[in-house]
């Protein structure tokens, strides 16, 4: 009782219970891309990627990285191939429209190099 008590206080006070995450507007975009990013690259190499291997690799919160995985997913950026047991264990593969741009830019990179 004493515990729940606290907390009541602690909520009163306008305190918050845990930081909140940064807004997708602010560093969210930037966490967006690089997450894209670290996807191409690792399937480039044939790794799989999963969201705990994301959110250890660029050092953001599991909840920020679940919840921008979502967005990229919700947009269609990414597929998310969920594993019921373990969230975090989900694999993260770029949609079949993401890597043809990257294919593109890609392609696009070269002419410019040879030209």
């Amino acid at each position: 009782m004493r515990l729940l008590n606290r907390l009541f206080d602690r909520l009163s006070t306008g305190q918050p219970c845990r930081p909140p995450e940064p807004p997708l507007r602010e560093g969210g975009i930037v966490l967006a891309a690089l997450m894209t990013e670290a996807i191409r690259q690792r399937e480039a190499e044939g790794s799989t990627t999963t969201l705990r291997a994301l959110h250890r690799m660029l050092d953001i919160s599991q909840p920020t990285a679940l919840r921008i995985a979502f967005m990229l997913e919700r947009e269609g950026v990414v597929r998310i191939e969920e594993n019921l047991s373990d969230r975090l264990e989900s694999t993260l593969r770029l949609s079949p429209v993401t890597r043809e741009r990257f294919d593109s830019l890609r392609y696009a990179n070269i002419a410019e190099k040879v030209a």
